[in-house]
């Protein structure tokens, strides 16, 4: 149990490498380079009420240009029975430079990111790594997070915290972050929905019933005391911030009170809430994805001056 109870959150930041595998820039481009706007908006806000926050990153936005993402990229890369899951695979459509091309590159959020106080740095791994992919090795692994450690080290970032990419990963690659100097990594909530698995294991059921879970307590509020495995403290997810849907507005009541009510049990119980989700998830529907999340900072406020909550990184547990 915590001293006091805590409010976490943590962010996967990735732009198109996120999602190249099954959409592009026709088709997902307006949410990435809504994000451009989306960043800007939620620092401000976490820095009025004094939000601190993870934003794990994929080692290829810290790149200024496509030459030093050559150079910084690894020669043992992924080699996946599914070709279109390495990002390695699109790298002649990436554009020059973060000016040419919006949906590659963000060195710049990174620094903006980096200039508000309270925000962590974090890893996604260097290229958006799926560890539970068939044909992809442990030692193609290591070979992404030392890249990823390398092109943070050279920003002046001393990695920290890890979150692994569609939340894949096993017992062997939390060893591996355990030597390469991680200390905290975002775990998976308890339940047989959300345990990690390969694209294969996503059924229709799993993905309908994490839907509904949004909606109504199917699987529990998912607050946690801070826990050690692998070597590493985890932070264990306690949410997935869904973004708004117009088709489902009309739920967002229900959508925001699974939410707070699981703020007020940490509250009752001191542990930890830790809400994530994808800046590429505000990159439409700002207004409306940014009310929302006011809406949950407000709560966490009350909770604060009245109760002592507090805001946490996931880097602040190391």
């Amino acid at each position: 149990m915590f001293a006091s109870s805590t409010f976490v959150i943590s962010l996967d930041f990735e732009l198109m490498w996120g999602v190249r595998d099954h959409a592009d820039v026709s088709s997902y481009g307006e949410n990435v380079r809504g994000v451009r706007v989306a960043i800007p908006r939620m620092l401000e806000l976490f820095e009025q009420n004094g939000i601190r926050a993870t934003w794990a990153t994929v080692g290829f936005l810290f790149c200024e240009s496509k030459d030093e993402l050559i150079e910084s990229a690894p020669s043992l890369r992924p080699s996946y029975d599914e070709s279109r899951l390495s990002n390695y695979n699109f790298l002649q459509e990436v554009g020059k430079d973060e000016h040419s091309d919006p949906y590659y590159f963000g060195a710049s959020l990174i620094d903006r990111i980096r200039s508000c106080p309270g925000q962590e740095i974090g890893s996604h791994s260097f290229s958006h790594y799926y560890c539970l992919e068939a044909g992809q090795t442990l030692a193609q692994f290591d070979a992404d997070i030392d890249a990823a450690v390398a092109i943070a080290r050279r920003r002046g970032i001393t990695l920290k915290s890890f979150v692994f990419p569609r939340n894949q990963y096993s017992d062997q690659h939390l060893d591996a972050l355990n030597r390469k100097g991680f200390k905290v990594f975002r775990g998976n909530e308890r339940s047989w929905a959300y345990r990690a698995t390969d694209s294969a294991g996503q059924s229709r059921i799993r993905r309908a019933w994490r839907l509904a879970d949004h909606y109504a307590n199917l699987t529990g509020h998912h607050v946690h005391d801070k826990s050690r495995q692998g070597g590493l403290v985890e932070m264990a997810a306690s949410k997935f911030l869904r973004p708004f849907s117009s088709k489902l507005g009309r739920l967002d009541d229900l959508r925001l009170n699974r939410i707070t009510s699981a703020m007020d049990e940490a509250m009752a119980t001191k542990r930890a809430f830790h809400l994530w989700w994808h800046p590429h998830n505000f990159g439409v529907n700002v207004d409306e994805n940014v009310q929302f999340l006011k809406l949950i900072v407000a709560h966490f406020a009350k909770h604060r001056d009245r109760n002592g909550m507090v805001s946490a990184n996931m880097g602040d547990f190391a």
